[in-house]
């Protein structure tokens, strides 16, 4: 059991992995990844290592706050005196938790080392130890992050406007020229242009501010693109006559939502890469959001996401937003780029559904449609409507092996959850069996957590043994004392309980 657990909603995992990626480079037992959990691990497995760590973290974002999931953890956490709240979005935080002092990380740039990972971690140490915080020491640095974070808001105001052009950032306001008259100064002041660009090119642009650019930058970027971009402007596609009415509609609500879906996206996606480490991602993102610069912009992300890195999935979401709103043949290949690294995102598949319903791909607009709402009914805590829709999905991703494999996985989550492990234990191997076909080892990894848990559950170790096994030799870093609680029982005939299982998946290189 990990001593730190971060709660946050599906919607953010690929926000929240830098987080728990800091704090176990800074020496802390970290259970984040909520992919290794099926099903009712909610009452089990989660449930679990909610109750057994010693701190939880809560992230509040735009979308954490309408989960009930993690307001429900933020719940038992804020009852037991455990709760330590986290904002990455300048949003208002949820009734009943607002009186708790919250970290502000929307300013934060990634970096493991930086200020805010440094508040973070004397208030988590407080909280391991069972010791008060040091509030003296904390509102000291909260001070002096403040500073910066102001000095950063001033200069921003003081910028009169955000002009980008072939690879440059921003430009200076018009000066006019000092009467000849006018008494010589000591020295000129310092352009405040030029302390922002000093801030910007070292990574320390305010989160909020991030936010606020990006969505200039959003407007900017879709400053030529119809309100209205749908397949056919949100007429029915030629194809709906073959759907099902449940398909044919869902295919009709994504293209009618696709618009702001797009925005929204990019937007977001463009907030985060602003504080990307990596100056040309910085730089590359200004680029593309201005329409005169768009198809180079675009091309430098794209060959910095085949790169590989902790942004390539919000370059994707990026690309593919922009890219399926301006109509650019590229624009299914970036989202189904996204979809592949961050499956749970439901304005991906959407967006996905628009994408192939464009090229008459009727039914993978059906597919891609129906698995986002499905998506979306679970955020909302609709386990049985979201059950229902997925596996109205499944007839239509019966030909694309990944996104299959994906709702297979879902539906043994929905079956688990039921207590039906003889379901969840079928639906867990074929998605084990699709994701071996495609080489996807990372994937394959997490299901097999998840099979192997189900095998347990009906008392089969020695299929749960050889299932991890097979996961190890796949490239799956499987824990020493998971593969022995599988293992030894079945070398001896017994029988393991099915507690928490985790597997690692190796580190995934994007596809390129």
């Amino acid at each position: 059991m990990a001593d730190v657990f971060i709660s946050y909603a599906s919607e953010d995992r690929d926000r929240v992995r830098p987080l728990a990626q800091a704090l176990q480079q800074r020496g802390f037992s970290v259970w984040w990844d909520r992919a290794l959990a099926a099903g009712d691990d909610f009452a089990a497995v989660i449930k679990a290592e909610l109750d057994a760590a010693k701190a939880v973290i809560v992230v509040w974002s735009r979308a954490s706050g309408a989960s009930p999931w993690v307001r429900d953890e933020a719940g038992r956490a804020q009852e037991s005196g455990r709760l330590l709240p986290i904002l990455l979005d300048p949003v208002e935080i949820p009734l009943g938790f607002g009186q708790i002092q919250t970290e502000d990380l929307t300013a934060w740039n990634g970096a493991p080392q930086a200020a805010q990972i440094d508040i973070l971690v004397e208030a988590l140490k407080a909280r391991i130890a069972g010791a008060p915080v040091d509030a003296t020491a904390i509102a000291a640095k909260r001070a002096r992050l403040g500073a910066r974070i102001r000095l950063v808001s001033v200069l921003m105001a003081v910028a009169a406007c955000v002009v980008i052009a072939a690879g440059v950032v921003f430009i200076t306001s018009t000066r006019t020229p000092a009467p000849a008259s006018a008494p010589v100064a000591a020295a000129p002041p310092v352009d405040p242009l030029v302390q922002l660009l000093k801030l910007v090119d070292e990574g320390k642009i305010s989160g909020e501010e991030a936010v606020r650019l990006a969505e200039r930058l959003q407007k900017q970027a879709f400053a030529d693109v119809p309100e209205a971009t749908g397949p056919g402007a949100g007429a029915a596609p030629r194809f709906a006559a073959r759907l099902s009415p449940d398909a044919s509609a869902a295919v009709e609500a994504a293209s009618t939502g696709f618009d702001a879906a797009a925005r929204e996206t990019f937007a977001e996606a463009a907030a985060q890469l602003l504080q990307d480490p990596d100056p040309r991602v910085r730089a590359a993102v200004l680029t593309a959001s201005r329409p005169q610069t768009r198809a180079n912009g675009m091309q430098t992300l794209w060959a910095l996401a085949v790169e590989g890195g902790p942004t390539s999935a919000a370059i994707y979401r990026a690309c593919g937003a922009l890219m399926a709103a301006v109509n650019d043949p590229l624009a299914r290949d970036a989202l189904e780029k996204a979809q592949k690294l961050n499956p749970q995102d439901k304005r991906i598949w959407r967006m996905l559904s628009v994408a192939y319903a464009r090229e008459q791909r009727g039914r993978d607009a059906a597919g891609a449609a129906l698995v986002g709402d499905g998506l979306d009914a679970a955020a909302q805590g609709k386990r049985e409507e979201a059950a229902r829709t997925l596996e109205s999905a499944l007839p239509y991703v019966d030909q694309k092996p990944d996104s299959k494999a994906f709702v297979l996985g879902q539906l043994g989550d929905a079956a688990a959850a039921r207590s039906d492990w003889n379901t969840a234990e079928a639906r867990y191997k074929e998605a084990v069996r699709l994701h071996s076909l495609v080489k996807d080892p990372g994937a394959m990894a997490v299901e097999a957590a998840k099979l192997a848990r189900a095998h347990l559950a009906q008392g089969h170790a020695r299929e749960a043994c050889k299932t991890l096994e097979k996961a190890r030799d796949a490239g799956a870093v499987v824990a020493t004392q998971e593969m022995d609680a599988a293992c030894r029982p079945a070398a001896t005939g017994g029988v393991g309980p099915p507690g928490p299982l985790r597997i690692t998946p190796p580190t995934a290189t994007p596809p390129g």
